[in-house]
Formats: structure tokens, sequence, C-alpha cells
């Protein structure tokens, strides 16, 4: 039986469903210590006094100190602590570590502060005009990028109808179930750090950067991890704090995050405005795209990358080549914003999709039509902005999904004359995935037959363990059951980068087929030595090596037993023992997955209901069904929070005012829905595991076609993210 492509229930499932996972904070070593954290609860001030040393006093402080300042790429000089100014609301200013959680918290209180409030800088399109500064004295604008492409103002006038449009993208929070935490275990060469990242190996780098003087190695070790979504990937600065802590105090310290903490100090996302205008001809020829992009990048300037992914795919899976970005990357006096789940693809495909349907409406043409009007019939393709789509067939996937389109119309059509508020929706969105630049894994055979199979992708929930188990097992001719797969442990495998960006079974995946390989290599080899056969003579047919004269053949687990087997003696072979080999993988591009979602919703007392939805994704080979599948669902879950629930809100003064679960809204199993999910593999990957990933593309898909259900139930114009209950009223 072929695993590959069958939907194999996930292996990791059953100690976690048991109560055997290992989370941050269930990890408890002797003697450690507890760090709390007091963090500003003003956005913007000239700090001029921290002083701990009445929380020194509490008994059970072991520790507390202020003003750490670390030098880190694209953080302000106030960071990770503020030591001259408050940048946002949650910006650490003083550290307690004491024995236990309670006291450390108690003593926080014992710290004096003082401070000079100044003005808070909270919208974007006003901190552009640069009449204050959010951030130590500099300017607002920190970022700013032209993507041009043609003569889009000349496209423009030309056309026959031409829309604006203000499309507003609120930050929204992660919200994974399991805040950060970290765990800093202390002896004199080496920091063990226990963290739920999703890049142990990048961790390692950027705390040896900042500390390689103080101590000689870091060991970064992911235990399991209760949701990242990409917000768990990049610095930040408790990591700093408690690694420092540690050092200090050379003891094992630990941290954890309130969710109130976690709320305020983990990296938001979205946070986008667009300016745009779109042009289209009277038979439905897209001719021209113009767009002013501000991203809300925080007190930080580490997200820029977001609003160049967006800019670079904003023209989506459309034949338009008149097409101008003006990005703008603007700081202000919030959290820093960085990644969440699509990390700049949800954002360009709400815009072009936005665009489409206002596009099909004012020059009155059915929006399905529109698109297949304008979608590229010929890959790969260079967009305008120079990314080269690779493969597939977007029309025929686009067909399949009108079918379920016209029949959900038809039974809406149905329903509005029942007198109900009915809408359905439809989107096509293209995703851009494979982030590299390459991933690593191992392979080895022990004596006893068992196959150990490390990764260097850091998964947290995607199932990947059991993906890569299908792969090897495919690959060696053997039983998923004799393979273990491992990962999350820089001691284990020596570079690697991580799960994110939908990158795990493509890369990952593929360097753990190319290690099979190699190590079916090595048994041929060894298998020659063994049988006393030439090589040409030998074969490698699941999980053994066949003599094709002779019949006679040896299994891997007997190959890899006889060159364990014997404890003295010699070796007298000339191949080398071992059944073990490394690989790493990567693709000179990116991958371009697609897919459309289609939805049914109705509208009651201002609140929108699901009544159908489907998607159909191309991802190239799906490796299990399954696994795809669950990442749609949660995907489109998630989608749908950000639609019609999340939304981070400040005040004038940058206060949160979403900074906890009564305020800020995520969906529940209240708010659940049936999704129906199809795939293709026509748009394969040039790879020898031809995949692509699917793990953000239910997030891309989602927002644009939820939103133009709820303007068909509502016949109202819906340009902002999320759409508020007073914006559905009749």
């Amino acid at each position: 039986m072929t695993l590959v492509g069958s939907r194999v229930r996930r292996i990791e499932d059953q100690r976690l469903i048991t109560g055997k996972g290992q989370y941050i904070d269930d990890l408890d070593l002797p003697g450690t210590l507890f760090l709390a954290i007091l963090r500003s609860n003003v956005a913007h001030a000239r700090l001029t006094k921290v002083d701990v040393s009445d929380a020194l006093k509490v008994p059970g402080v072991v520790d507390a100190f202020s003003g750490l300042n670390v030098r880190v790429e694209n953080r302000p000089r106030n960071f990770p602590m503020a030591s001259t100014e408050i940048l946002y609301e949650g910006h650490p200013l003083a550290c307690v570590v004491a024995t236990d959680r309670y006291t450390a918290y108690d003593a926080l209180e014992r710290v004096q502060v003082e401070y000079e409030q100044l003005p808070a800088v909270t919208d974007p399109l006003e901190a552009a005009k640069e009449k204050m500064s959010a951030v130590e004295g500099e300017k607002n604008l920190v970022y700013n990028r032209i993507y041009s492409s043609g003569n889009p103002q000349q496209a423009l006038e030309k056309s026959d109808r031409v829309v604006e449009l203000q499309l507003d993208i609120s930050r929204v929070y992660p919200a994974a179930m399991e805040t950060r935490g970290l765990l800093v275990t202390y002896t004199p060469n080496l920091l063990t750090v226990y963290a739920p990242t999703q890049s142990p190996h990048f961790m390692r780098r950027y705390l040896l950067e900042a500390f390689g003087r103080d101590i000689q190695d870091i060991r970064v070790i992911q235990p399991d991890v209760g949701g990242a979504f990409g917000s768990k990937l990049f610095p930040y600065p408790e990591d700093y704090i408690t690694v420092y802590a540690s050092l200090r105090t050379k003891r094992s310290v630990k941290w954890i995050s309130t969710r109130s903490e976690d709320m305020r100090s983990t990296y938001h996302a979205r946070g986008q405005i667009h300016k745009v205008k779109a042009g289209a001809r009277r038979d439905g020829t897209l001719t021209g795209i113009m767009d002013d992009l501000y991203i809300d990048l925080g007190a930080a300037s580490h997200g820029t990358y977001l609003a160049d992914i967006a800019a670079t795919m904003l023209p989506g899976p459309y034949a338009v080549r008149d097409v101008v970005v003006n990005v703008y990357g603007v700081r202000t006096n919030k959290t820093p914003l960085d990644q969440y789940r699509g990390a700049g693809r949800p954002e360009a495909s709400f815009v072009i999709e936005r665009i489409m349907d206002s596009l099909a409406d004012e020059i009155g043409m059915d929006p399905v039509e529109f698109r297949k009007r304008n979608l590229l019939r010929e890959l790969p393709y260079r967009n305008p902005f120079g990314l080269q789509y690779d493969s597939g067939n977007y029309m025929q996937l686009l067909e399949r999904a009108e079918r379920v389109y016209r029949d959900m119309e038809a039974r809406a059509k149905e329903l509005q004359k029942a007198g109900r508020r009915v809408g359905v929706g439809f989107d096509f969105y293209l995703e851009q995935n494979n982030f590299g630049p390459w991933e690593s894994a191992s392979v080895r055979v022990r004596g006893d037959g068992k196959i150990i199979v490390i990764i260097g992708a850091a998964p947290h929930g995607q199932g990947t363990a059991t993906g890569i188990a299908q792969i090897v097992a495919d690959e060696l001719g053997v039983e998923m059951e004799d393979i273990d797969v491992r990962w999350g442990d820089t001691s284990m495998i020596g570079e690697a980068y991580g799960t994110y960006g939908s990158r795990s079974l493509t890369l990952a995946g593929n360097a753990a087929i190319m290690a099979s390989r190699k190590v079916k290599e090595k048994a041929v080899r060894l298998a020659a030595q063994f049988m006393k056969s030439d090589v040409e003579e030998l074969r490698y047919e699941q999980g053994k090596v066949t003599n094709v004269k002779t019949g006679k053949f040896m299994t891997l687990k007997e190959i890899a037993s006889k060159s364990m087997s014997s404890l003295g003696g010699v070796w007298k072979y000339r191949e080398e023992p071992g059944l073990e080999a490394t690989a790493y993988f990567g693709l000179n591009n990116y991958t371009y997955p697609y897919g459309s979602h289609v939805v049914m919703v109705e509208v009651v007392d201002g609140r929108p209901r699901v009544l159908e939805y489907y998607a159909i994704d191309d991802i190239g080979k799906v490796v299990n069904p399954m696994l795809a599948e669950g990442q749609v669902r949660g995907g489109v879950i998630q989608g749908f929070g950000e639609t019609v629930l999340e939304e981070i809100v400040y005040d004038e003064n940058g206060s949160l005012l979403s900074g906890n679960f009564s305020d800020y809204a995520i969906p529940t199993a209240v708010e659940g829905f049936n999704i129906r999910w199809e795939y293709s593999e026509t748009g394969k990957s040039d790879a020898p595991l031809p995949a692509k990933g699917i793990g953000e593309g239910a997030t891309i898909g989602t927002p644009p076609a939820l939103l133009r259900a709820l303007e068909n139930a509502t016949g109202k114009k819906l340009t902002r993210l999320p759409v508020r209950p007073e914006d559905l009223s009749p």
C-alpha cells in the first residue's frame, strides 16, 4: 500500500489527547526561579525613574532589574526594556525574579516608576503626516517602497469604469491557546532554553548573537506547543529578559505570560489600510490598479516585509500588467506588528478580490464571469512585480467552484423569497509559500531496525510527523510503525529553519526523501560487502536489498544489525559502517497554490450565520488528505473570526480597549459550521515530492468570500475587516 496520498490518522494525537503532552508551563525543574515583568500602562512617555530597591526587600525575591537594552535589528533602542522612553502599552519596564510566581508578581507592586506622559500616535494615516514622533524622536515613516509596472495612471484614464476604495484591515491578535513562555536552565558553559518557538535554531542564533560573550553555547528545545500561527517565530523582549536573568542569577528561570500580558505583548498582525483605484473596460477587462498601502508597524519596524508580500501578491491570479503599489510603513505607539497565519497574502487577496467584486458591480457583470475574463490561462507566468507563478490550471478549478456557487445561489434566492437575509459569496485566491531557503532532515536506521527521522522543521500541531512518516515509509519500503519522527532540539541536527510559511512537507519532506535515498544507496553498498556480491547485482526494493541473480536478500534491519552486532574486534569491510544520512533541500522559487471559496450566509439581528461553506484547493501532491483538510477547517474558522469577530482596538491615547477575551471575540464552537473541502493535484511543484503548502490557504480564501456573501445578504457595501454588527443592520 502506498501511504502518500492516504488518509492516515495522526500519530501525534494519542499522546496529546490522553494528557501526556509536555507544554512549557508543565516543565518544572527543582530550584527554578520565576520571573514576572512590570509593563507600562501608558502608551507613550519619557521614562525618568525605575527603582527596584523595595522589590528586592520582599522575602523570596532573588533579583530585580530594569534598563536592559540589547541591539536587535529593526527594534528600537528601548528594547527589550524601556530605559528612556515608553513606546506602547505593555512595554517591559522592569522585572522581578523570585522563588515562586506569586511572590514575583506581588513584588512588582513595590517597583517605583516615574514618567512624563507624551502624546500617543495611534492612527497610521496621521502618523505618516509626521506631526509628532511615536518612537524615540525619529520619523514615523520608516519604510517606503514603490512597486510599479506599466502605466497604471494612463490605464485608468482609458478605462470605462473606475472604482475608488479605502479598504481597512484591522489589527488582530494571534490568540494561541497557550500563551508564550520560556524556561532557561543554567550551567557555566551552556544555557538550555525550553521555548514554544517555531524555530529552535533561529532562536539559538539570535540569543547567541546577544549573549555569546557570556555563555559558550545555547541549546534550544521546543516542547509541545499550544498553537503559534506565526506569532512564536521572531525575537521577543521576554526572550532576552529571561535569558539575561538566568545569566545574572546563575539559576534556572521561568517566565510564563498571563493572557492579558500576551494580548499586549505578542506581536499583533494584519493592520493595513489600502487606498485603491482600479479600472475596467465594459467588456470586463481589468485595466489597471493603483494602491497606497499603509502598514501600522507599531513601535518597531520588523514587520515591513508583510507589506512587501501584500504588494507583490496584489495582482493575484489575474492578467493585469499596469499596477503600482506605494508602500508606507509607519510606526505608532502600539504593540509591534509581525506575521500571523497567511502573513501578507490574506491582505493581498482581500484587496484584489474586493476590487474584482466592486468592478463587476460597477460594469454590471456577473462576478464569476468577470473573474473568468481576467484569469490567467497559461502557466508559468511572471506577474508584474517579477513573481514567477509556477504551475496549475486556474480555470479548471474556478469552474469546479462555479458549479457549487451557482447551486448555492439558486437555493439562496428561494430563502430570500421567504424574507430571509441570505447571500452567497465567491472568491478565487492565489497563495505564495515554500518560504525557504531550505530545510534539513536526517534518517538513521538503528541496529534494532527502528528508523529515526530528525527534521529541521519544528511542527506545533500541523501533523507534520505523520506526513513525514508516510513519506519515509514509502521511500524506504517499510512500515510506518517502524519510523520515529523527532524535531525541536538544536542538539539533534546541525542547522535548520523551522515551521512557518506552509513549508514543512515541501522542504523538510523532500529533505527526508533525499536523506532516505542516501540511506538506500548506503544499504546497497553495505549489503554488497556482507553478501559478497557486486553492487551491480543488487536492488533495493521494499525495505530489503536483493541479489537479482541468486534471490538472496538482506532486510534494512539485518543490514543495520550486522553493522552494530559485535563489540570488539575489527571492521573488515571496505564500506564505512552505519546507516545514517543527512540532506538539505531547497527550491529556487516559491510555490503558488491556489483555490476558491464559496459561502452562503444568513444575517439575523446583525449577526452572521454560515449556512454552507465550500472550499477547493490545488496544492500539488496531497500527502495526507486528512491532514490537509484539518488545516483547511481550522483556517476557515480563523478567517471567519477575522471577518466578523476579531479586532484589536486602541483609544486615541494608545490604551488597548480589547485586551481580554471579554472584549476581543474569537470563534467558539457556537459559531462553528460545517465545511466541505475538495482538492485538485494539477499544480505540482518541481520537487521529488511535488507538494505545495496548505497551512495558510484557508485564511487567505475565507475573508473575501464571506464579506461578499454578507454584502449580498444585506445589500450594503462593505470595505473593512472585521465587519461590525452595526454594518449589517437593516
